[in-house]
């Protein structure tokens, strides 16, 4: 029977990222908190080498970083990627003097109402942006597209500073376990609807990411570009003595529907469905295109499900709903992508190392989805030992909904 004293930690969150410097530059509302992984850190004292397969905002490589260790990340999206990189990076006071200089010459350009760039292709973008806003992002974009030095670390400043500012000002709400847009009522009581509010938010947010620059990791990190099914973008003798990641959650969350104002902005994707195949090969991805994609999906024969998982599937599948077939294909599909991830990641272990997964379950209609048992099952089906399962705490929707961190040792005479 569960315990009914597990609270909702939300220390544990993204909330708790926000006030901790260069961890809170850009909001994902999956993110896991820098807490958590900070605890994980001082639990394996003698790890230094750090890998995150489910890089995501980079939370586990700059929290590794900022202890005087070695991280990598790996994610599949390009633009997680420069964030996570541009999170990582040493800036020195030049730079950051450099940084602080032209915002004073942008916003006397933006007073001055010069020219634009044409708004994002994304999909009803007055939805999105009120149209004094959006007049001043595109005039804020054009001023950090041809005035600003195009030396890496000030445009990064500039481009972390430019995704804060569009999603202060959007018309979307954080009320929710994903970005959902404001209620019409809040649209015509719109507050920020005077150039003054704009250039305000513009100088706080800059001095914010001015400051929090300053603070340079200690140690060094670096996020790859790659599939976490695979990891065949790390170098064959590269190896870890600990992993700390948060695979997507079975909840058909889309990273790619929750970044892709800050993508369609910075020319990441330029149609919904560059946005779709992005997310058919993400690990539950189920955006656009992806969804249509799994009533064709058909499971790998050799594909580990543990029996109980078979059963699970099949009672999502019978259930009396008009998408219970899609939704069982979807949980299918999730797993055998996690089990292709969990045989490829044992190689770049070291012996003896540990993994830390932190994963919540999930709910399709009454069922209940044990994703952290079927986890700790394929990590014993690949020849971990000592896998464990902790429950850390209850998640703010559905009251089945908790949290877990899943935790293995690669043997010690494993060198696979």
């Amino acid at each position: 029977m569960r315990d009914n004293t597990i609270q909702q930690r939300p220390e544990f969150t993204f909330r708790e990222n926000h006030k901790n410097g260069r961890h809170g530059w850009v909001r994902l509302t999956p993110a896991y908190s820098v807490t958590l992984v900070t605890d994980i850190l001082n639990r394996e004292r003698g790890a230094f080498r750090i890998l995150d397969p489910f890089a995501g905002t980079g939370t586990t490589v700059l929290c590794a970083a900022e202890q005087g260790m070695y991280g990598v990340g790996i994610d599949i999206n390009p633009f997680l990627v420069w964030l996570g990189n541009a999170k990582l990076r040493r800036y020195t006071l030049a730079e950051i003097a450099e940084f602080e200089h032209t915002v004073c010459r942008i916003i006397s350009a933006l007073r001055s109402e010069g020219p634009s760039v044409p708004p994002p292709p994304i999909h009803n973008v007055a939805r999105w942006w009120s149209p004094p806003a959006l007049d001043f992002l595109c005039r804020l974009k054009y001023e950090i597209d041809t005035r600003i030095n195009k030396a890496q670390a000030i445009s990064d400043l500039w481009y972390i500073t430019f995704c804060r500012v569009l999603i202060m000002i959007a018309r979307v709400a954080f009320n929710h376990q994903s970005m959902s847009f404001q209620d019409e009522s809040f649209r015509q009581g719109y507050l920020f609807v005077g150039e003054d509010q704009y250039i305000t938010i513009l100088s706080e947010v800059a001095h914010l990411v001015s400051r929090s620059a300053m603070s340079n990791p200690s140690g060094t990190g670096t996020i790859m570009l790659g599939d976490s099914r695979m990891l065949v973008c790390l170098a064959d003798e590269e190896r870890f003595d600990l992993v700390i990641t948060s695979p997507p959650y079975v909840n058909r969350m889309s990273y790619i529907r929750e970044l892709r104002p800050y993508m369609y902005w910075l020319g990441y994707i330029t149609a919904a469905r560059e946005a779709g195949e992005l997310d058919w090969q993400t690990i539950g991805g189920t955006w656009g295109v992806a969804t249509s994609r799994l009533a064709e999906w058909r499971l790998a024969s050799d594909t580990f499900l543990p029996r109980d998982l078979h059963d699970t599937i099949k009672r999502i599948r019978s259930a009396e709903h008009k998408h219970s077939f899609l939704m069982a294909q979807y949980v299918a599909k999730y797993f055998e992508d996690m089990w292709m991830h969990v045989k490829a990641v044992k190689r770049w272990v070291q012996p003896g190392g540990h993994l830390y997964y932190i994963i919540g379950n999930a709910k399709f209609y009454d069922v209940v989805v044990p994703v952290e048992r079927v986890l700790a099952d394929m990590m014993l089906e690949s020849g971990y030992e000592q896998v464990s399962i902790e429950t850390v705490r209850k998640r703010n929707s559905k009251k089945e909904l908790f949290e877990y961190i899943v935790s293995a040792r690669k043997p010690k005479e494993d060198d696979r």
